[in-house]
């Protein structure tokens, strides 16, 4: 049953949580609703309340409408998720280190101007390679607001190259390290520098440059790419967005906008204003001149930076950045060992994010049903991490079809490995199935169970499909790292 926010409990739970709210908030709220649905949610979270500030809790009670269930679970889900991955240590650029960055930054003082390079501190090769197929992105100063503002030159994206050369486990932990960089770099710098007791800096700006969008951009492997990324920002970053500008808007936008609405939350879609070529003035209301780039209709070029603004490889105004060099314990992805269904394959009915945001498994394997069309494979990938070879130098991953109900004679299962992109060894099996007609149920204890041993670091795709098809294939299917997930464990 939710929790309302309705006079009556909003005064008790206020009363009752007098003393568990933060007494030293960053940014105290003034409005009633706002302080109460704080108390309701401070008594919802008992003494786990107190490691959180004002301003992070309403960040997830506006993204869930004030209900305080749905706030809790949001909050509860996304701080396992960060438990689970360990995004608390991946290592950001800050001031007190000098790693790399991920992207172009202009006008802070935390991190100094730069582009990305290769070979810098733990700046991972795949980073490097997707700089070849992006249109181009900048950290690029502040609005009126105080906001740091991101600039995307999407309308340049190679998306067909993008989704070819670049896994979508290196996309989600490149989008990982901008987003954690952003918040825990950028955004307190803004707080010291614009915040104050009535504003809370807790947001980005961004602006999306569709010039040169066309209709080859309509590729829906990389539209799956990019709904992961979605998915995972609305449920482990709510309400990060203060406002997003789509400026130079064609036609074939239109196209996409109407696919990506469907996967936006209210609140989100809120935020999105749509313009023409008529932007301008529109930006320069949000952002004062200096602060915007004379391309988009301000007066900034930074010219003492290759690139200016907004380096781009695919513009020219920017030589490529050279491949880096992988490293001698063999991948650089930051992420732990995880699993997923691949985007483009029967596999994914489910949404990618099910399983970085997920549930419990039952008895021990990640649980998907999917029906197969004939001739499409569902896939899986499985990245396997350096210290999880490490800890267990032959790493026993698990393929298991249980309660299989299908009109075919065997499955073929094929392991590819994949080295900071490039296909590294495959290895191809035939499982032998029983076959059962399509009236039919089969026991739910029988199953196939296929092992092979990673022994090295990287990304792995597992790919299955029917041998013989004689009609449906319907399958329950999972699959386990045997040492590093157990029974009743979390997939990430």
């Amino acid at each position: 049953m939710q929790s309302e926010l309705t006079p009556s409990s909003i005064a008790s739970s206020a009363a009752s949580a007098t003393s568990a709210t933060s007494a030293s908030s960053k940014h105290p709220f003034k409005d009633p609703k706002q302080i109460e649905a704080i108390a309701a949610f401070r008594v919802a979270l008992g003494a786990d309340n107190e490691k959180f500030d004002d301003g992070e809790l309403m960040r997830f009670l506006v993204a869930r409408s004030f209900d305080i269930d749905g706030a809790k679970t949001q909050l509860e889900a996304s701080l396992e998720w960060r438990k689970t991955n360990k995004i608390d240590d991946i290592p950001i650029p800050r001031a007190n280190n000098s790693n790399g960055v991920m992207y172009a930054v202009r006008g802070w003082h935390s991190v100094p101007d730069a582009n990305i390079e290769a070979n810098q501190p733990n700046v991972p090769e795949h980073a490097v390679r997707l700089q070849k197929y992006m249109g181009g992105s900048c950290l690029h100063k502040w609005d009126k607001c105080g906001r740091p503002i991101y600039i995307e030159r999407m309308g340049q994206h190679n998306v067909k190259g993008l989704a070819k050369n670049v896994t979508t486990p290196e996309l989600v932990d490149y989008h990982i390290r901008c987003s954690e960089f952003v918040h825990n770099t950028i955004m307190p710098e803004c707080e010291e520098r614009f915040g104050s007791d009535d504003k809370v800096i807790d947001k980005e700006t961004v602006i999306f440059d569709c010039t040169g969008m066309g209709f080859h951009q309509l590729h829906m492997e990389g539209l799956n790419m990019l709904r992961s990324l979605t998915d995972m920002d609305q449920k482990a970053y709510p309400e990060r967005l203060g406002m997003l500008f789509i400026v130079n808007s064609p036609y074939v936008f239109v196209k996409v906008y109407s696919m990506i609405k469907k996967w936006l939350d209210p609140g989100v879609i809120e935020k999105i204003h749509i313009l023409g070529k008529d932007y301008q003035s529109v930006l320069l209301e949000h952002i004062d001149e200096e602060n915007l780039p004379e391309f988009l209709g301000g007066s900034c070029t930074c010219s003492h930076m290759p690139g200016g603004c907004v380096p781009s490889v695919i513009l020219n105004n920017i030589k490529p950045v050279e491949k880096s060099t992988p490293p001698a314990n063999g991948s650089l992805l930051a992420v732990p060992t995880y699993l997923r269904p691949r985007s483009s394959s029967a596999a994914s009915a489910n949404s990618i994010m099910d399983f970085v945001m997920p549930g419990k498994p039952q008895e021990g394997i990640y649980q998907m049903v999917s029906t197969m069309a004939h001739g499409k494979p569902c896939e899986y990938e499985v990245v396997v991490a350096d210290e999880d070879v490490d800890k267990e130098p032959e790493v026993i991953i698990q393929f298991r079809l249980k309660g299989v109900r299908a009109a075919c004679d065997g499955v073929n299962f094929t392991v590819a490995r994949f080295d900071f992109g490039e296909q590294a060894d495959t290895g191809t099996i035939v499982v032998p199935t029983k076959f059962y007609s399509l009236d039919q149920s089969p026991d739910e204890k029988e199953g196939i169970e296929v092992k092979f041993r990673a022994k090295d670091a990287g990304l792995y795709v597992l790919s299955w499909k029917p041998e013989n098809y004689r009609g449906l294939v319907q399958m329950e299917y999972g699959v386990t790292v045997d040492g590093i997930f157990g029974e009743g464990s979390e997939s990430p």
